[in-house]
């Protein structure tokens, strides 16, 4: 008898570390973040009025006819995303180049990188991201003029070449603060630069202040240290690694700009989760910061209590600003099978031992 126990015992205290390991494994199906988020979303339309709830199930049933391969972004840094994204979303109101090159604002984008990234990796698991080394650092994405209640224009000046010598002065700030986060290319190509002049800088240069590629570039590094995203989300205690509402965000954003922007979200169809993916805030021609109500793009306006939210993202979902590149979340049952055959075979070493 007294064997017997001796060798139960001893048993369990070699297989201990073993089962907390395997415990928290399982309980690793569902991350403690996910499980918050699918909270926070069971509180968020009760704030909202019948009239508004049914617009926001509308919207619901939009996105669910978006292929989930699609991440719902305008434009990420890539040649095959980027030029197809216009016609993978089917919008018929897309100005037309040939014919008219006009355009009321000017968005200017600033994207999260870490939700940036998390794109390439889900096309690629092992994509490389050149990410930021500073923390809460969000990085330029482009200006674009656009015509309100349409996409573009476009590629306004077909006979144009990108000159990157005429960013000598400014290539410091350009390689932090405007950096390629697909990270693919090859850094003499300034593939992003290039392909952000030759799209959207050949139509802003209609007016004399961006008419160069000087001009264009540095502008956005401007409007990027006087409209920084993370200080804004910072000052309503809005900061990587947590989850809010559509509404929060907004808020916290209307705070600190005083005009509406545009939110946009990278949504994850297979795990159901939006991530935090750019904010964009527009200016006229006179370059004065004014609302995005009217920017069309892929964009929806919800009216609500506390005003208009112009959004991409799920209205009626919390929102994750992560910290890090999102992985896929998913717990792989194969690489357990190694762990628990050899916790058998441990076992009935242990019981023969001691027999």
């Amino acid at each position: 008898m007294l064997r017997k126990s001796l060798v139960f015992l001893v048993t369990l205290i070699v297989i201990s570390p073993w089962l907390l390991v395997l415990s928290a494994s399982f309980n690793q199906s569902e991350p403690e973040w996910i499980a918050a988020i699918k909270r926070k979303t069971d509180e968020i339309l009760k704030s909202f009025d019948a009239k508004t709830s049914e617009k926001i199930n509308n919207v619901e049933r939009q996105y669910k006819n978006i292929p989930h391969n699609l991440f719902l972004s305008d434009e990420f840094a890539s040649s095959e995303y980027h030029d197809d994204v216009d016609m993978e979303l089917n919008f018929d109101q897309t100005v037309d180049d040939n014919n008219n090159n006009d355009w009321d604002l000017l968005i200017f984008t600033q994207q999260w990188p870490a939700t940036t990234c998390y794109h390439w990796r889900e096309q690629d698991k092992n994509h490389e991201c050149k990410l930021p080394n500073i923390k809460e650092f969000w990085t330029i994405h482009g200006i674009w003029p656009t015509k309100l209640g349409h996409m573009g224009p476009s590629f306004c000046n077909k006979t144009a070449n990108f000159d990157i010598n005429a960013l000598h002065d400014i290539m410091e700030r350009m390689n932090l603060f405007w950096p390629d986060i697909d990270g693919e290319e090859a850094p003499q190509d300034h593939w992003l630069w290039k392909h952000e002049w030759l799209k959207h800088g050949t139509c802003a240069a209609t007016l004399d202040q961006l008419n160069n590629e000087n001009k264009y570039f540095d502008q956005g590094l401007k409007w990027r240290e006087n409209y920084l995203i993370s200080n804004i989300l910072r000052d309503s205690n809005i900061h990587p690694d947590s989850n809010n509402t559509v509404v929060a965000l907004h808020t916290a954003l209307i705070k600190g700009l005083g005009k509406n922007p545009s939110i946009h979200c990278l949504y994850d169809g297979k795990n159901d989760i939006s991530y935090l993916a750019d904010i964009r805030i527009c200016f006229n021609k006179s370059l004065e910061l004014v609302d995005c109500d009217g920017v069309l793009r892929d964009a929806t306006s919800i009216d609500y209590p506390g005003g208009t939210i112009i959004t991409n993202c799920h209205i009626s979902q919390a929102v994750h600003y992560p910290s890090l590149v999102p992985g896929r979340h998913v717990v792989n049952e194969r690489k357990w099978k190694f762990p628990i055959v050899n916790l058998y075979k441990l076992i009935q070493f242990i019981m023969w031992f001691t027999l």
